[in-house]
């Protein structure tokens, strides 16, 4: 992953990525006891992909490149959008 945030000129952003997907998932973790937590950590780690996608666009990334993030998106918007029927 560190070639791949170089290659996007995001060297800087290595890290805040890497502690926002952990606390992402220790949220959906927290989740199954404390509702908001799960529906905070979904919609980040949602709009983390998100973020993710359009960076991969820019650098005109195929299809199969984008598709753990698209993945990761649809997982994510599908868990939020549970979460808010409760």
């Amino acid at each position: 992953m560190r070639r791949e945030f170089t290659r996007f000129g995001l060297d800087r952003l290595r890290v805040l990525t890497g502690v926002l997907e952990l606390l992402g998932a220790g949220g959906l973790v927290a989740g199954l006891w404390w509702p908001p937590a799960l529906r905070l950590a979904a919609g980040g780690l949602a709009l983390l992909m998100l973020a993710a996608m359009a960076i991969r666009a820019r650098q005109r990334d195929g299809a199969w490149l984008m598709f753990p993030a698209a993945l990761l998106v649809g997982l994510n918007g599908v868990i939020l959008a549970a979460s808010l029927r409760r």
